[in-house]
């Protein structure tokens, strides 16, 4: 009676699955199973059918990698492990050699990365957008172009910013919040030169701007719920409570009583610089000021200044219609550069080419 022959199991070599990886075809044995000589079998490779042994596949030297570069991009398979294989067989780790103080793999070239010569964000902003582009972009900046429209024209500039900054991280305007709750308005007459404007329905001594809406610190998803109103946001602080809950003078300590804060303390960050509410002051500028400290003023104070499409787009909604502009820069009400703002009790004095002869009595 025949012994029974021992089962034998298929077994790919290390060498065979780089081959099959490569899309080479696997050299078989007799019977399509590898020949084994006891019921215990080891990974060893076996003879072709030749009965000489398997080669092993060459490594190609690398080429040298342009200088200045950073790009990694893969020449080929060949010599080029699988993700898992590097970590389970020794015998799979890709060679690393270092060019210009970069390590990177063998087989691999470096390229050089442009960046693009000019950011195409208008193209960009347009194609998610796509006919609602102007309307948001107008509906976005109308609180900072009517608070920039007023600055032109009265000479008196309102900006919240770091003090180390040379531009204003937002245009303050008539109908900004206070930190005590209540607009610029509500307040008392300012100037360019105020440093206190108090508030004359609360204790407030002096207005301090923060932000009135969820847009002026990034948080645009609020405007994507069904039942936000707008009118009913407010700025928090750390322990959870409005700054109306807070103190307005002094240190803003919060008046809830189970609460132990100690002073307002932002939980957002400003969308322009990324930089907490107490790290930003509300200043009151002239037009000179601001030319001294080479702040923008005069129509490069608008939004977007420096865009012309964009600009229009947030005065008008339209990227082609530059009439606010116009108007702002060359029309009746704007004021030239270097002029000190008219006041309410300032004598107008008209053209000498006007044709207008006043008759005194």
């Amino acid at each position: 009676m025949n012994s029974p022959r021992p089962k034998s199991s298929k077994v790919k070599s290390p060498q065979a699955e780089n081959q099959s990886r490569m899309g080479a075809g696997r050299p078989k044995t007799s019977g399509g199973r590898a020949q084994t000589g006891s019921s215990r079998q080891t990974k060893q490779p076996s003879a072709g059918a030749t009965g000489g042994s398997r080669s092993q596949p060459t490594r190609t030297q690398p080429q040298p990698a342009a200088p200045g570069t950073r790009a990694l991009v893969p020449r080929g398979s060949h010599g080029i492990a699988g993700p898992m294989g590097v970590f389970n067989n020794p015998d799979k780790r890709i060679a690393m050699t270092k060019h210009n103080g970069l390590l990177h793999p063998e087989g691999y070239t470096m390229r050089p990365v442009i960046p693009a010569e000019k950011a195409e964000l208008v193209s960009v902003a347009r194609a998610m957008n796509r006919e609602e582009f102007g309307p948001r972009l107008k509906k976005l900046f109308d609180p900072e172009t009517e608070a920039a429209t007023e600055a032109i024209q009265s000479g008196v500039y309102i900006g919240w910013r770091c003090p180390e900054f040379t531009w204003d991280c937002i245009r303050v305007g008539r109908e900004s919040r206070c930190f005590c709750g209540h607009i610029l308005s509500e307040h008392a007459p300012y100037n360019g030169r105020s440093v206190c404007v108090p508030c004359r329905h609360c204790p407030c001594k002096a207005f301090a701007f923060i932000p009135g809406r969820p847009e002026d610190i990034g948080e645009f998803w609020f405007q994507r719920r069904r039942d936000f109103d707008p009118t009913t946001w407010r700025a928090k602080c750390r322990c959870k409570h409005t700054h109306e809950e807070h103190d307005c003078t002094g240190i803003r300590r919060c008046r809830m009583r189970s609460c132990g804060c100690s002073g307002f303390n932002s939980n957002f960050l400003c969308a322009a610089c990324d930089r907490h509410w107490e790290q930003h002051v509300t200043v009151f500028e002239t037009e000179a000021d601001r030319h001294q400290k080479k702040i923008p003023y005069g129509e490069d104070y608008l939004p977007f200044a420096e865009m012309p499409n964009l600009r229009n787009m947030a005065l008008t909604g339209v990227d082609s219609d530059p009439g606010i502009y116009r108007d702002l820069v060359e029309g009746q009400g704007n004021i030239p550069k270097g002029r000190p703002a008219i006041g309410q009790d300032t004598p107008v004095k008209p053209p000498a080419k006007s044709g207008f002869n006043p008759v005194w009595d």
